[in-house]
């Protein structure tokens, strides 16, 4: 082998595995976040928070803050993502009429799409968000 294939190898080489380790690093650095907020039927506020973490996992932050601060209510949860249901729980408000929840899903190749809802199991009050990463 002569010297000047050795080096258009050896560059060819090189090159590729820089594409590579860019490539690595875009797809798991995390990004800035999606955030929805939205009015529910009757006074209360949701949100939704989409946002790709350092893994390369999505996280998905989904929450409600009721207008009047009462503990203890039951809420009933959805979340899907890209059509698939990742979360299902019946949860309770905190102290501060409020509750979160987060989930974490492996991304699909392209666009993400995630929904999101909540209903009180007391009032029947119910809360939908929708949104794409």
């Amino acid at each position: 082998m002569n010297t000047r294939t050795l080096t258009i190898g050896a560059l060819a080489g090189a090159l590729s595995l820089s594409t590579v380790a860019v490539g690595v690093t875009a797809a798991g650095a995390a990004t800035s976040p999606v955030n929805v907020s939205g009015s529910c039927s009757q006074a209360s506020v949701s949100n939704l928070q989409i946002q790709r973490e350092d893994s390369g996992r999505l996280s998905i932050d989904v929450g409600v803050d009721m207008a009047l601060h009462h503990a203890g209510v039951p809420w009933r949860v959805t979340v899907t993502a890209n059509g698939h249901v990742v979360d299902r729980v019946t949860t309770a408000t905190q102290k501060d009429g409020s509750f979160s929840i987060s989930h974490y899903v492996a991304p699909t190749v392209g666009t993400n799409h995630v929904a999101f809802r909540a209903r009180n199991l007391t009032t029947g009050e119910t809360c939908v968000l929708r949104s794409t990463y």
